[in-house]
C-alpha cells in the first residue's frame, strides 16, 4: 500500500511539472495561444474555414481586435464615397466589409485571394449582410487580376507571402488610378513568425516605381505604409 502511495504522489508531482512546463512553452513567442493569428490565405498551408459551415476561425479572432484598431486603419486610408477598393489577401474578409462601409453603395470592393475556399465564405457573408459593393475575385500568385483601375491596393499580412514583391506591384501598377496608392500592412519582425522588415518594404517598392506616401504608426504589431506612384 505504501508503495502505490508514492508511487500516485509521484506521478501527481510529475503532472504538476509537465503543467507548468507546458504553460511555460506557451507563453513563448510563436507558441500556442500566443501565437497571433494569420489573418489571410495567401501562402498558407492549412485551411482556416469549416469545410462544411463555412465559418471562420483564427482570422476573425475576437482578440485581434485589440491590436489591429480596423476603425483607426480604415480612418487612415481616407476613402471617400464611390472609391473603389482592392483588398489583396482579403482572407475571408475581416476588412472587406469594413472596406464596402466606407466607400458607400457607389463604391466598390474586390476582395482578392488565391483561395476559392476563402472567396467562398465573403460571398455567403456578403448575401447574409445583403451587401451588394463586395466582389470576390480569384487571383493568381503573380497576379491580382483586378478588372479595373482602383484607388487603393490594400493588402494586410499577406505581403510576406508574396513571390518576386517587387515585380508583382510593378504589375499592379496597371491597377491604379493615376493618383491610386498601395496600403501595406504587415507584421513587424518579432511581432509574428511571418513578417517583413519596413527597410525590405522600402527597398521593395522603390525597385517597383513607387514612393513612400505616407507611414503610420499607431499599430502595435504591423508596419503600416502607404505607397504612391513615383514621379517620373
Amino acid at each position: 500500500m505504501m508503495t502505490l502511495r508514492k508511487h500516485s504522489l509521484s506521478m501527481y508531482r510529475s503532472c504538476q511539472v509537465g503543467a507548468v512546463l507546458l504553460l511555460w512553452a506557451l507563453a513563448l513567442p510563436g507558441c500556442g495561444m500566443f501565437e497571433g493569428p494569420p489573418t489571410h490565405s495567401v501562402g498558407h498551408s492549412y485551411k482556416q474555414i469549416g469545410a462544411e459551415e463555412g465559418t471562420h476561425l483564427r482570422y476573425q479572432d475576437p482578440d485581434r481586435y485589440t491590436w489591429q484598431y480596423p476603425e483607426r486603419v480604415i480612418k487612415a486610408l481616407k476613402l471617400e464615397a464611390g472609391m473603389k477598393v482592392a483588398d489583396l489577401g482579403s482572407g475571408t474578409g475581416y476588412f472587406s466589409f469594413r472596406l464596402a462601409e466606407a466607400v458607400g453603395s457607389s463604391g466598390k470592393v474586390y476582395a482578392i485571394d488565391i483561395d476559392a475556399e476563402m472567396n467562398a465564405s465573403i460571398d455567403k457573408q456578403a448575401v447574409a449582410k445583403q451587401i451588394e459593393n463586395v466582389k470576390t475575385l480569384l487571383a493568381v500568385e503573380h497576379d491580382p487580376l483586378i478588372p479595373e483601375m482602383v484607388d487603393i491596393i490594400f493588402s494586410v499580412n499577406a505581403y510576406h507571402h508574396l513571390k518576386d514583391r517587387a515585380a508583382y506591384f510593378r504589375n499592379a501598377a496597371r491597377y491604379l488610378k493615376p493618383e491610386g496608392r498601395v496600403a501595406i500592412i504587415d507584421f513587424r519582425e518579432g511581432a509574428f513568425r511571418h513578417f517583413t522588415p519596413r527597410r525590405v518594404l522600402l527597398e521593395e517598392f522603390k525597385a517597383a516605381g513607387y514612393a513612400l506616401d505616407k507611414t503610420h504608426g499607431f499599430l502595435p504589431r504591423q508596419n503600416f505604409l502607404v505607397f504612391s506612384l513615383a514621379k517620373n
